[in-house]
């Protein structure tokens, strides 16, 4: 025994095999012949939201990559936050770091550690105290 469809708008008995697809007869979906226009069965692209389509019931588009989250672009504030704290780290455990550009020549600044307490500017050569490049890095907020 056939099934009966009926228009989801109006409720007449649908006949032809696009109109049952689509659900609604040609008048209720907004085509009609003295405009000229044609309703096309095709499938589109789904945005990956939910949706219901006819016949079946919704379900949701499964990700390409579930195991792995899309990468965020980190904020300015964020950044700045972990090249500070990225100084630092280097700075307790007496590795060299980068703590900035000169702005004319773009030559980085780089302190690297020098015996046990004192650190060698990369730009003028100038050795510095464990103590004075501290209080110097956290004036400026450079860690």
């Amino acid at each position: 025994m056939e099934t009966i469809v009926k228009c989801k708008k109006c409720g007449r008995v649908l006949k032809n095999p696009a109109s049952v697809a689509m659900g609604m007869g040609p008048k209720c979906a907004g085509v009609s012949p003295s405009r000229g226009g044609r309703f096309r069965l095709g499938i589109r692209q789904s945005s990956g939201k939910e949706y219901g389509a006819v016949g079946m019931t919704s379900a949701t588009q499964m990700p390409m990559m579930p195991a792995e989250p899309p990468a965020r672009k980190l904020s300015r504030k964020e950044l700045a936050r972990r090249q500070r704290e990225e100084r630092r780290r280097a700075f307790e455990q007496r590795r060299a770091f980068q703590c900035g550009m000169m702005v004319r020549t773009k030559f980085p600044l780089v302190y690297e550690p020098v015996g046990e307490q004192e650190w060698r500017d990369s730009l003028s050569g100038k050795v510095l105290s464990q103590e004075q490049l501290q209080m110097y890095l956290m004036r400026y907020r450079f860690i």
